[in-house]
């Protein structure tokens, strides 16, 4: 198992440079978020932030970068998850609500996601809530920007969402 935490600009290219067969038949977690820094042409609307200006995504609802990663490495098995919490969450659900929040998976096959998923659960994830194939990562992705508006608003303090159903 690998787990991508890459900047969005560079990961297809920093995992596609690894060497032949690195990648094959792995199952790789991909964490990152497909964010532009340094935009030039976005100085008219900035979403300015106390570190400065907020990325803008660069995949919006017609591409991930999950199914970018995917597409460019076919021998390798891409699930998108833990890109909808804190990365200090990630690692510790129960920081936060004593862990009654909800983390999300997506990706193809459905046995690719039963690798994230044990490692939610030896991170102590009680709550996971399988989206369906890689294409739902789209939606984890854009959620980034949501969690980041949430997360100022509560002054930076850690948060989780949970799915009642």
């Amino acid at each position: 198992m690998v787990v991508n935490g890459i900047d969005g600009a560079n990961a297809v290219a920093a995992l596609t440079a690894l060497p032949g067969p690195a990648l094959a038949g792995k199952t790789l977690i991909d964490y990152a978020v497909p964010y532009v820094y340094q935009q030039e042409g976005d100085a008219e609307h900035p979403w300015l932030t106390p570190w400065g200006v907020m990325p803008r995504p660069a995949t919006l609802d017609t591409d991930s970068l999950a199914e970018q990663i995917q597409r460019a490495l076919p021998a390798t098995k891409v699930v998108k998850a833990f890109v909808t919490q804190k990365q200090q969450t990630v690692v510790a659900p129960n920081t936060v609500g004593s862990g009654d929040h909800t983390m999300f998976v997506a990706g193809d096959p459905p046995d690719v996601k039963e690798t994230a998923t044990a490692l939610l659960r030896a991170y102590g994830w009680r709550d996971i809530l399988d989206l369906g194939s890689l294409h739902a990562a789209r939606g984890m992705e854009m959620y980034a920007h949501f969690h980041m508006a949430v997360n100022l608003a509560l002054g930076g303090r850690p948060f989780g969402v949970k799915i009642v159903r």
